[in-house]
């Protein structure tokens, strides 16, 4: 389900895999995380999302720090913030252009009502603001109101902004074992009726809970295609089953022949070849085992009876599973990784090899969809950005971008009815033999399929009978010159 994550992780490097686990449960579109406690010559990726952040250096020490990722399979763009604060903010594609943005108030610092209302007036509407705010207040859960929670009380009230939180409790004070509400989710009016409220039930090694914002219906979450797993497939039986004959090219329309030949590849497949999960992608997790499951189900356990029995014995219960988890998860990490590299000898390929070292190092390509600007217009959705690049294509290649002595000469040629019929014969105008072919499909890369969904890897698994019908029906289209209507 498509949602937005906020959370506090007190510290991102000691944090990554909880960051991971919850993008896998809730496939959000943004995470803006909070006390990231990074430095600005700090490396900071995760696959599939892009980053824009904002470290806190002012002090010797590193502390604060805000950060947001936002899925690649969402078009967005950074918005630039003019403020002191430690805010950044994004603008991206969910259902309609939405600004998200991430804000982390220091405890001990004095803010001012004037930095508040002036970042407000940079964000887009509408908007989303979410962050640990520090501030306690009865309007948000909290048994009192201090002065940070009458300012931010303020704050809404002089920008008729909408408070999204609940009476749920969002940070964990351990010294003295109680529950409090810090972390707010602060918005536009006009969002209320699309967005749900909750907090994560877990701490995720931090002492804030995570604070998930989710579409009222799952109308809008974004699949990916459904892509052929040819490393799970059972190639033998699809040859078997993927058979062209004669009567499948011998109809008189040749787009009814085309879609024979199609039909029948495809049913093969579907049959004989998983396919992806439309899910997006999760992260792996090559070191997870029996042991880790078991550790990390036994500090839940804990950590569920110190919440409703918040004792000191059941404290020290849960941080002594917490800390097993801890040490059982990185020993299983860490023999993970040996076997990992020890699985790079002299014998793998250097293709195998070169996989390796990049999987390695993190070196991966990314392609994210920007929101395009053309003039005053933002265009945010996949298909106005696709129609958008189109129509520029289109605009180059029109007549008007050719000068006039050319137009009179291509007036001229269209004028001339081509012949593809002559005694004479050419090399090029043979039909194809077998062995093109072959040739063809051998030099062929595993690239994204055309709509019908057939791949290179499909055709070269063809038997020779069905390679043999293939190559008659292209053979019928290059001599009666026709095409099938896709």
């Amino acid at each position: 389900m498509a949602s937005f994550l906020s959370w506090n992780c007190r510290g991102i490097g000691s944090k990554f895999e909880d960051i991971k686990a919850l993008v896998n449960a809730s496939h959000p579109v943004c995470v803006a995380l909070q006390e990231t406690f990074l430095k600005p010559n700090n490396y900071l990726k995760l696959r599939g999302f892009s980053c824009v952040r904002k470290d806190n250096d002012s002090g010797v020490s590193t502390s604060g720090g805000v950060c947001i990722f936002t899925s690649n399979l969402y078009p967005s763009t950074t918005i630039n913030l003019h403020t002191s604060l430690q805010a950044v903010a994004v603008q991206v594609h969910f259902r309609t252009l939405v600004t998200i943005c991430c804000i982390y108030l220091p405890p001990s610092d004095i803010i001012s009502q004037d930095d508040l209302n002036i970042l407000v007036d940079q964000l887009p509407a509408p908007f989303i603001l979410l962050g640990d705010f520090n501030g306690h207040g009865t309007l948000w859960g909290s048994d009192s109101t201090n002065s940070r929670g009458r300012q931010i009380e303020q704050f809404i009230s002089d920008n008729c902004l909408c408070l999204l939180n609940n009476d749920e409790k969002t940070y964990f004070h351990e010294p003295t074992r109680t529950f409090h509400s810090l972390d707010l989710a602060i918005f536009s009016p006009e969002l209320l009726p699309m967005l749900n409220f909750a907090v994560g039930s877990d701490l995720c090694n931090s002492d804030h809970f995570p604070l998930i914002i989710s579409p009222v219906d799952s109308s809008s979450v974004t699949s990916c295609p459904q892509t052929y797993l040819f490393q799970r497939a059972d190639l033998a039986e699809f040859t078997r089953r993927a058979v062209i004959t004669e009567a499948m090219i011998s109809p008189d329309s040749i787009t009814d022949a085309v879609q024979n030949v199609i039909d029948c590849i495809i049913c093969a497949a579907d049959a004989t070849i998983p396919k992806r999960s439309p899910l997006p992608r999760k992260f792996r997790k090559p070191w997870w085992n029996e042991v880790c499951r078991e550790a990390y189900k036994k500090q839940r356990k804990l950590w569920g009876i110190f919440r409703r029995y918040p004792t000191t014995e059941n404290l020290i219960a849960f941080k002594r599973a917490r800390a097993t988890a801890r040490r059982v998860r990185r020993r299983s990490q860490r023999e993970s990784w040996i076997k990992y590299i020890s699985s790079i000898t002299s014998t793998i390929s250097s293709a195998q090899l070169w996989k390796k070292v990049k999987a390695a190092n993190g070196i991966y390509t990314e392609f994210a969809f920007p929101i395009l600007k053309t003039g005053t217009i933002s265009h945010s959705s996949p298909s106005d950005i696709a129609n958008v690049i189109g129509q520029a294509f289109a605009d180059v290649s029109s007549r008007d971008s050719y000068c006039p002595v050319f137009l009179a000469k291509k007036k001229q040629a269209e004028r001339l009815n081509l012949q593809f019929r002559t005694r004479r014969h050419f090399p090029y105008s043979r039909d194809f033999q077998m062995f093109e072919l072959k040739r063809a499909l051998s030099l062929t890369r595993s690239t994204c399929p055309g709509p019908d969904g057939i791949t290179y890897n499909m055709l070269r698994h063809l038997d020779e009978s069905s390679l043999l019908h293939l190559l008659r029906l292209f053979n019928r289209m290059w001599s009666e010159q026709l095409f099938p209507i896709q």
